[in-house]
């Protein structure tokens, strides 16, 4: 058992430039590199897979201690983290999952070491003993386990040796940054070894709470990962994985990036505390929390079993999730809305049967079975607070709706206890936007997935390899709620309200000159019925419009809306599949062409306000993906890699913003060409430079006609009624316009390294991460943008040429740039709220190894 078996038993593809960069340069040669791209060995440049890799020690030299720092390596990769450390979301080459529902899964696969995690949430921690990290670009159907409709991030990390080591590392920073990692490996017996990693990271926030001083956005999370692998022979081998991760922490804040002027006049009244609209302040004032606690954890074992030319494999695995978040939803310090509260758990359990042969065949084969089980449930509950009403009215008179002062609620009120009440259904006087009211919500979510997938590579020549692939999925999910809403102003019908108490009589008495009475109403109707039907109409029509229907404005104050429950089932199967042509014109050059098809089942929206949508359920996402590439070495100097793509997403699953909330729903189609470079170059043995670009020159919807509609300008949106809600839905026709992802994203880095001395080392390392201006909500709201910004990061580090020792002096975003990872429309209706990226952060990291 040697340590050059790592990554064997699970491996995936690795590009170069990750592999070789993990080698002290000065040793570094541009050798022909062995990957396991398709399940089994075959060179990398040979491979026809859009694939980036990160090796252990690039991430230790980048200071990447999660996945969200890791897209500043990986252009084709973004990550944005949004209301905590767990609703993180992942997209590939601009496709991912845009809705943080805990009902749908997400566009992009991660696995680590073979097993999926089927939420972005289970994900975040920190990286313990990774070997390498690979991200696969384009839809994954016939090679991995789980199918995916966007790619994989996938964490091959290293297995234990049968040699004593150990590892400790201690880096000290800014923001009194400490973390800890540690490991011990052994052998443990003849053909036993055992290995245990450790992490502690703690650091404060980087943004204060000006009303108690509380610190926002800090780091606190431990965890640990322990196995034991077996080899008696050379033709079997099992390995046992059990980890356990604990996030603590009070994040994620989300300052105001605009506050209307009428709101900043209620403010004033209401005393909140107003601060300089600025994201990157580090300054907040809340009264609530923003608090997320998550537990998870798991168990995996994996065994492989070599036949003559075939290796079959089993992997095993359980996983359980729990997540607790307490935010202030109303982001000020006095109580308009004054808490949510959420709580997600889940347990998973899946198992692969994989049968491979070793590559040394005409016609190569991989034929494999997935069985996959999960039970999720989710709970939330929101609560008003005592100031929502005095609020609501100041809301309506500051930003110029046409009522009376202090008399938002007040007039709806009035016109249930008016003349008009008898037209007005709901009316609970006194009981409007109460304190104490909200909502709390219950759903539960079983699913059930089976698929069956392989593959065929037929060697034609030495040069020529053509390979096609089949999946076969079948999805059940079942699903109930229980839902409990008390918010009666959320479900008052204004359309009627102001059809039956405004718009309509006035209409009459100008159309017929009568006084508005029943009497009346009744003699025109039998008197002049096709007038009546005139009168009607036009006054169904001005109902709609939010110009002359001003009570449509207070939509936005109904939070919770009345929705029902359901229990209900749904099942979906898909087939989907693969070709690929793969040509070496040279020893140099590969070249490859694919089409490839990726699916995402449908399911539930775990949300009480996808009432207002109309339905708890969406259809299944798919892709359909072409791509043309090139993989070339140039001497011993120069790799490059190039791949040229179309894609198109039919029922892209996306968010709906429902005037007061996101939920999950399907966009029509959405369509996706671009160009991704990687390269290395290597002038000395000592310089070495690496970079990547994707360039999408096309993202666009091509249907979406039902898209969301921004909050700050209505004037090209229509109000949709639902079948579920009172409350209209702003919306709009976005076919044909561009996504909102940044056009151009890249990196560049340089590592020079080279030894000082018989016994030491150095390197200088940096890095430059830039992205172009793009949207932040679907909605393609003018107001939520992000201008193109650049970070940069670097490292200096002095070793010992053996390895038992490093010191290292880094920084990360040197410029100390203020961007934006997200943004969202505030709960009070008119501002806007952003997630502020990690400002400049530096530290001194010491590693010592055996």
């Amino acid at each position: 058992m040697q340590k050059s078996i790592r990554g064997l038993a699970l491996g995936s593809t690795a590009l170069a430039m990750a592999v070789i960069a993990a080698a002290p340069v000065y040793s570094q040669t541009m050798d022909t590199i062995t990957v396991t791209a398709q399940r089994r060995e075959t060179t990398l440049q040979d491979t026809p897979v859009a694939v980036t890799a990160v090796s252990g020690d690039v991430l230790e030299q980048s200071q990447l201690r999660d996945v969200r720092d890791l897209q500043t390596l990986v252009p084709s990769l973004s990550v944005s983290q949004n209301a905590s450390s767990s609703n993180t979301s992942f997209s590939i080459r601009a496709v991912g999952s845009s809705t943080f529902n805990f009902g749908i899964e997400p566009s992009v696969g991660v696995f680590v070491d073979g097993v999926y995690r089927s939420r972005n949430g289970a994900s975040i921690g920190d990286f313990l003993g990774v070997e390498r990290i690979e991200v696969l670009r384009g839809p994954q159907s016939t090679l991995f386990g789980k199918n995916t409709s966007a790619g994989v991030i996938n964490f091959v990390t290293q297995t234990p040796s049968d040699e004593f080591g150990y590892e400790a590392e201690m880096t000290l920073g800014s923001f009194n940054q400490r973390t800890f990692r540690g490991m011990v490996e052994s052998g443990l017996g003849e053909g036993i070894a055992g290995r245990l990693d450790v992490n502690i990271n703690q650091r404060d926030g980087f943004i204060v709470n000006v009303p108690d001083g509380r610190d926002v956005n800090e780091r606190d999370r431990w965890g640990w990962r322990g196995q034991l692998y077996f080899e008696p022979n050379d033709r079997f081998s099992l390995r046992i994985i059990g980890d356990m991760q604990e996030i603590d922490e009070n994040c994620c804040a989300a300052p105001f990036t605009r506050v209307s002027p009428g709101n900043a006049g209620a403010f004033t009244i209401l005393g909140v505390t107003q601060l300089p609209v600025n994201p990157f302040s580090g300054r907040l004032a809340i009264d609530g929390s923003v608090s997320s606690f998550v537990e998870s954890g798991g168990l995996s074992v994996e065994a492989n079993w070599e036949f003559d030319g075939v290796t079959f494999t089993s992997i095993t695995a359980y996983r359980a999730y729990n997540e607790d978040q307490d935010i202030d939803p109303d982001w000020v310090d006095q109580p308009f809305n004054q808490r949510r509260f959420l709580d997600q758990d889940y347990q998973t359990t899946t198992q692969e049967f994989r049968l491979t042969s070793t590559g040394d065949r005409n016609v190569d084969y991989l034929f494999g079975a997935y069985f996959f089980h999960q039970n999720l449930n989710t709970t939330n509950i929101t609560r008003q607070g005592p100031l929502l009403r005095p609020f609501a009215d100041l809301f309506s008179d500051l930003d110029g709706n046409p009522f009376t002062p202090g008399s938002a609620v007040g007039l709806v009120e009035s016109l249930c206890n008016g003349p008009q009440g008898p037209f007005i259904g709901g009316c609970v006087p006194g009981q409007y936007l109460a304190a104490g009211s909200g909502q709390s919500s219950t759903f539960w979510q079983n699913n059930d997935s089976f698929a069956l997938f392989g593959q065929l590579d037929w060697h034609v020549n030495d040069r020529l390899t053509l390979t096609g692939g089949l999946r076969y999925t079948n999805d059940e999910k079942d699903a109930r709620s229980d839902i409990s809403i008390q918010d009666p102003f959320a479900a008052l019908d204004f359309v009627q309200i102001g059809f039956n108490a405004l718009i309509f009589p006035a209409a009459f008495t100008q159309a017929t000159g009568l006084p508005f009475t029943p009497a009346n109403v009744n003699f025109v109707q039998t008197a002049n019925p096709t007038g009546f039907a005139q009168i009607v109409a036009g006054a169904q029509a001005a109902a709609v419009d939010p110009n002359v229907n001003t009570l449509l404005g207070l939509g936005a104050l109904q939070f919770f809306p009345p929705a029902p429950d359901f229990n209900s089932s749904r099942s979906d199967s898909d087939v989907s599949g693969t070709l690929i042509v793969s040509y070496d014109a040279s020893d140099d050059l590969n070249l490859y062409a694919s089409y490839t098809q990726g699916y995402k089942g449908g399911g539930f929206a775990l949300d009480s306000a996808a009432a207002r949508v109309g339905s708890f359920t969406f259809d299944p996402e798919t892709v359909t993906a072409w791509e043309i590439g090139l993989k070339t070495t140039i001497g011993n100097v120069l790799m490059l890699n190039a791949a040229a793509f179309r894609q198109n997403v039919e029922d892209f699953q996306t968010n709906v913003f429902t005037g007061s909330s996101f939920v999950p729903d399907n966009a029509g189609e959405i369509q996706i060409t671009g160009l991704e470079l990687e390269g290395l170059f290597r002038p000395t043995e000592s310089l070495t430079f690496t970079g990547g670009v994707l360039w999408l020159w096309e993202n666009k919807y091509v249907t979406f006609t039902d898209g969301p509609c921004p909050v700050s300008d209505t004037s090209n949106c229509t109000f949709r009624a639902s079948a579920t809600s009172p409350a209209l839905v702003p919306v709009q026709d976005l076919s044909g316009r561009d996504v909102g992802s940044p056009e151009l994203t890249g990196n560049v880095t340089a590592l020079y390294q080279r030894p000082i001395s018989d016994n030491l080392e150095m390197f200088l390392r940096g890095e430059v991460y830039f992205r172009s201006d793009s949207f932040l909500t679907t909605q393609l709201d003018p107001l939520q943008t992000q201008d193109a910004f650049t970070l940069l990061n670097g490292s200096v580090g002095l070793a010992a040429q053996d390895g038992r020792w490093e010191v290292q002096v880094w920084g990360r975003n040197l410029a100390d740039e203020g961007y934006l990872q997200g943004s969202f429309d505030s709960t009070l209706p008119g501002n806007i709220n952003g997630y502020p990226g990690d400002p400049r952060t530096y530290g001194v990291t010491f590693r010592i190894r055996n």
